[in-house]
């Protein structure tokens, strides 16, 4: 059985960053504007360039597959809804202690920037500490996330664009 690289691992807990959860437990009320951000970026086709410890990590999801590549491997796609989404965030924990930093520029876009601490208990990354970049559109545009994985510091930082995303050619 092959053992997956603690920055996969990483990477999903980027995923669940950008997502900012839809969780079981719920959110403190601190937190709403990041779960909405969350559930629209569920329903919107997004392209997410990663990095996790420096190593890059590729998401594009188009609301009927999500393919990743990591460390600039090759693609791999399965099929998943936007419903498929929510209902893997709601299972993975919450966001608490939400609040705005500041606004700032993203890709010639204002965004208020939230920090908020994330709590997934029982996964490999049980808290995290997150700074979300949010538009005036209530999509996510970035995020940086620094959390523990196997008693190890791991720094993250995602970028997400939303502007003609396709499968990537050649993905299975």
């Amino acid at each position: 059985m092959k053992t997956l690289n603690p920055i996969f691992f990483i990477a999903v807990a980027a995923l669940a960053g950008i997502f900012a959860t839809l969780p079981a437990h719920a959110d403190d009320a601190s937190c709403k504007p990041v779960s909405d951000a969350a559930a629209k970026l569920a329903r919107t086709p997004y392209h997410e360039v990663s990095t996790a410890d420096g190593k890059p990590f590729e998401k594009i999801f188009t609301t009927t597959t999500l393919s990743m590549r990591i460390n600039n491997g090759k693609w791999m796609t399965m099929p998943m809804t936007p419903q498929e989404v929510l209902d893997a965030m709601r299972e993975t924990g919450s966001y608490s202690n939400c609040k705005v930093l500041r606004t700032e520029i993203v890709d010639g876009q204002p965004a208020t920037v939230y920090a908020a601490h994330r709590t997934s208990p029982g996964t490999s990354v049980p808290n995290q500490d997150d700074q979300i970049w949010i538009a005036a559109n209530g999509l996510t545009l970035k995020t940086v996330s620094d959390s523990q994985v196997n008693g190890r510091k791991v720094h993250a930082e995602s970028h997400v664009t939303y502007d003609n995303v396709h499968a990537p050619a050649g993905a299975h």
